[in-house]
């Protein structure tokens, strides 16, 4: 366990001495000021919208752009070392592939458990400074709906992971993943097959099982287990995937 939490700390260490991580912060807390400003400016007037009503809608659009990130970084973890030449290096140390694998998924889940985190922080601090207006909504809410994205993003994630060990394009990891995400919506005209509910698309939304409203169930008869067993059964297969490819390729 040691040296796995080693391998981690060197993947984060990757992560931040390339700059890409620290920009991207750097990115995430300029655009949330941005759209505070931004909607202060529409409005006209501290009193007249809600801190909380402007975080909710600052961390919605700071995880949408973060959603493609996580893709791209999920992407580059694995070509940038083969085309760096650095998989050699890695592959030599006494730890097996699937443990160097699963160090490199631990970080892109800390790099995305970080950008959560920032992004709600982010938000919450521009909201409280620049509005101060009533609203019926909490921030249990605001973290609820937060929460809510996260099973698409990890998806997301793991199948741009799967398509760069597969391919080690960083062209085709990241493309693939971004055009099936935003044809996803498409789904929905086959709502009525029967087949429906055994895609990964409409089981991405959990949002009616946590809040209890039937009426955002992805589908008619939806139940939380089932849409949990299917999400778990299309996260284990990149999973699966991804750890039979690296450990059966022959690395150059």
């Amino acid at each position: 366990m040691k040296y796995f939490n080693g391998l981690v700390q060197n993947e984060w260490m990757k992560a931040t001495s390339k700059r890409q991580l620290p920009y991207y912060y750097i990115f995430l807390a300029l655009l949330a000021i941005g759209i505070g400003v931004v909607m202060r400016l529409a409005i006209g007037g501290r009193g007249e919208y809600a801190a909380i009503e402007s975080m909710n809608v600052s961390i919605s659009v700071l995880l949408t752009i973060s959603s493609y990130f996580f893709i791209v970084v999920a992407s580059q973890t694995i070509t940038d070392e083969f085309k760096d030449g650095t998989i050699k290096q890695i592959l030599i140390r006494p730890a097996s592939r699937t443990m160097v694998l699963m160090s490199k998924l631990a970080n892109l889940l800390l790099i995305m458990l970080s950008v959560y985190v920032l992004a709600v922080v982010l938000s919450a601090a521009v909201g409280f400074i620049l509005f101060s207006g009533d609203t019926t909504m909490t921030i249990m809410d605001v973290l609820r709906q937060t929460l809510l994205s996260l099973p698409s993003a990890l998806f997301y994630m793991l199948f741009a992971f799967m398509v760069a060990v597969l391919t080690r394009s960083l062209g085709l990891a990241i493309s693939i993943p971004i055009i099936i995400q935003s044809l996803s919506g498409l789904t929905m005209f086959m709502a009525n097959k029967s087949w429906y509910k055994f895609l990964i698309f409409p089981n991405l939304n959990w949002e009616g099982f946590i809040t209890g409203n039937s009426n955002a169930l992805p589908y008619e008869g939806a139940t939380f287990l089932f849409t949990l067993v299917i999400y778990v059964i299309y996260m284990l297969i990149p999973l699966l995937a991804s750890i039979y490819a690296f450990n059966s390729r022959d690395i150059q």
